[in-house]
């Protein structure tokens, strides 16, 4: 038997790729968006430059997958925070992400530079009441609620939050000898469909954990929740900026 040709091999391990090849689909994905302000300055301090922070709200995101092409139905979680690209487009950047797929999380890293960690997550109804929660190491670092289905939105995210819609990343890989190349990493949903999108009053607790210290961004005063059941296709990144 001949070995197989790399040339022709697009993730590895071959034959099993763990990492797909983009764009892929995610049908009657649900997710719980609370908005909320935080401490400007310590949001300030996980902004890359040449990012510019552009405000002090902060967007936290509780997604159940139940239908995500390669990765099948898990559940994922992000934090963002506005700012300005180099070229003036407002975007959002994630300083933290957790989420329960191996794939999920390498494709994250390797693909747009997301900081994604393996840990548990879920999202789903409790009577009356719609409960995200994030947790690593067996503690709770997020729980956010929102009251289930009472309001139909009026307001998209990118209302609220300018450049919602665009997520930017800090992307870092290794090369040879130990050197690390560095680049900012953009990339936004396509061919969204919104099925369904609730607002309501939320709250938001955070826990500390020295692995995903997202007590650093402390919750100020909640904005407003959303949740939302959409399908969206994930395309390739587009690369902004090098170091």
């Amino acid at each position: 038997m001949s070995p197989f040709d790399p040339t022709d091999v697009l993730s590895t391990p071959y034959g099993a790729p763990l990492v797909p090849v983009l764009p892929i689909r995610l049908r009657r994905t649900e997710i719980l968006t609370v908005v909320y302000r935080t401490d400007r300055a310590a949001a300030d301090a996980l902004i890359p430059a040449p990012l510019e922070l552009t405000g002090d709200l902060c967007v936290v995101h509780v997604y159940r997958m139940h239908d995500a092409e390669w990765f099948g139905v898990y559940c994922e979680s992000a934090f963002q925070l506005p700012v300005r690209l180099p070229d003036g487009r407002p975007a959002v950047y994630s300083p933290f992400l957790v989420l329960e797929s191996d794939g999920a999380v390498a494709a994250g890293r390797e693909l747009y530079g997301q900081p994604k960690k393996d840990g548990q997550v879920s999202l789903g109804p409790d009577g009356d009441l719609l409960v995200g929660r994030v947790a690593r190491n067996g503690i709770d670092l997020a729980t956010a609620t929102l009251p289930w289905k009472q309001t139909r939105a009026v307001r998209g995210l990118d209302e609220l939050v300018p450049g919602a819609g665009l997520n930017v990343n800090l992307r870092i890989l290794p090369e040879d000898r130990g050197a690390v190349r560095r680049e900012l990493v953009v990339r936004s949903f396509e061919d969204v469909v919104v099925h369904e999108a609730w607002e309501g009053s939320a709250t938001l607790e955070l826990r500390p954990n020295a692995q995903v210290p997202v007590h650093r961004l402390a919750v100020r005063d909640v904005v407003v929740g959303l949740h939302r059941l959409v399908d969206l296709t994930l395309p390739p990144g587009e690369v902004i900026h090098r170091y």
